[in-house]
């Protein structure tokens, strides 16, 4: 069985799975054809007048021979050219093969509707106005309409869309599933916080973990290549690590030495490790795959006090705006991304101490926020206008500077489309709790 085949069976299926009032699913030429009456080469051009005029709906006549079609009479066509002066005097007698097309569109009853359209395309477009000949094992079936094919081809792509929607749909409960626990984390443990997750589609490539271990609150934000299904398969694979790596009744836990171990992990799973082309001299680190797949990630472990934090990052910035600092701090990580191809396979991140004072208000976004494009000139939002936003907001709660950075980011979108999926963490070290 071939895959157009199998695709075909899997929508049919799905289709009568839900019990639709309408007829079933057309994914085969068989189930366009209707068995119409045909003539053969004995019949005469008068023979085939009276049938067209006793059967008012019949638009196309097929002609056979010894059960096998050997072209096809259009209505129209025939009536048009049997009304010439004289023609039904010269031709009435005459076999009907005087007015067929010789060379019809015949397929086999299985043929699939999609190698039956490319057929109909190749024929340039006669199939919509005569239809198409079916046939089983050579002997005559009978006819298929250019509409019926149509109407077939927009019922298998509706049922495309549907499953495939279903499908993205419960890929977003599967993907939100994971991030439950994190979420109740967020709520118990840091309960001044403001979390922007907005995947592009459905489903997408930002995702976010939290869990609450001796040593505080470890939290992880990162951005996967990609967005959509793709980028949501990236996810759960370092979500999956990080339920690994992290034991929340464990102390010991270092934030550059879980990137490390991330980066093993994913260039393991994905097949992506770095390796030395033996036919350069200076052994230059290639990858020997076509893909190059990974991830930007910031990860922070809170002291429990929430005067400081233990800080790691591939390529995400951390933004502190202190209680009794004019300015805001940015605190760059390492410019290595996390698992793809072209990164070291023995590649470390460094972990930074961040100390936080009293109070302090901490900021972790992903490109999708710094690289959309918007406001009056048309440009990325920036990195700085986020921190200027910040300042202006100096003293409010993270939760409520979450939700008004949100409703400033879609004014700042405005008519542009979304470019990337959207994250941003924001939370108060001074509601920090044990």
């Amino acid at each position: 069985m071939s895959h157009i085949d199998r695709l075909y069976d899997t929508l049919a299926a799905s289709a009568a799975d839900l019990h639709i009032a309408h007829s079933p699913l057309a994914t085969r030429a068989e189930h366009l054809s209707s068995p119409t009456e045909a003539v053969s080469p004995e019949h005469t051009n008068e023979d085939v007048r009276d049938l067209f005029a006793r059967h008012e709906s019949l638009e196309t006549m097929a002609v056979v021979e010894q059960g096998r079609p050997i072209g096809l009479i259009n209505r129209n066509a025939f009536m048009e050219q049997y009304a010439r002066p004289f023609s039904r005097e010269v031709f009435g007698r005459k076999s009907c093969i005087a007015f067929m097309d010789k060379s019809p569109v015949v397929v086999d009853m299985a043929t699939p509707i999609e190698l039956l359209v490319k057929t109909a395309v190749d024929a340039g477009g006669r199939v919509l106005k005569d239809g198409f000949i079916t046939t089983a094992h050579g002997q005559y079936l009978g006819l298929g309409t250019g509409f019926g094919l149509m109407k077939a081809m927009s019922d298998i792509e509706a049922e495309k869309t549907r499953q495939l929607l279903s499908s993205i749909s419960y890929a977003s409960l599967i993907q939100r599933s994971h991030l439950a626990e994190s979420d109740r984390v967020l709520q118990q443990h840091l309960p001044d916080h403001g979390l922007l997750w907005e995947p592009r589609d459905v489903v997408g490539g930002d995702a976010y973990f939290f869990r609450h271990t001796p040593d505080g609150l470890l939290g992880c934000l990162f951005d996967c290549t990609g967005h959509g299904v793709p980028g949501a398969f990236m996810t759960l694979i370092a979500l999956s690590f990080l339920e690994q790596a992290i034991d929340p009744a464990r102390s010991g836990t270092d934030p550059g030495a879980t990137l490390t171990g991330m980066n093993r992990y994913i260039k393991r799973v994905l097949q992506q490790r770095a390796r030395g082309n033996e036919g350069d001299e200076d052994n230059t680190v290639r990858s020997e795959k076509e893909s190059s797949d990974g991830l930007d990630a910031a990860i922070f472990l809170l002291a429990p006090d929430g005067r400081s934090l233990r800080f790691a990052s591939a390529r995400l910035s951390l933004l502190v705006a202190r209680e009794g600092e004019d300015t805001i701090a940015q605190i760059d990580g390492d410019k290595a991304g996390i698992g793809y191809a072209e990164t070291a396979d023995d590649q470390m991140w460094t972990t930074q101490d961040v100390p936080l004072g009293e109070r302090s208000l901490v900021v972790v976004p992903t490109d999708g926020v710094i690289d959309q494009i918007g406001g009056p000139k048309q440009i990325a939002h920036g990195r700085r206008r986020l921190m200027q936003f910040m300042a202006d907001h100096r003293g409010a709660r993270a939760h409520s500077l979450c939700a008004a950075f949100t409703a400033s980011f879609g004014e700042w979108q405005g008519t542009q489309r979304r470019r990337d999926d959207v994250s941003l963490l924001a939370f108060s070290t001074q509601a920090a709790t044990a």
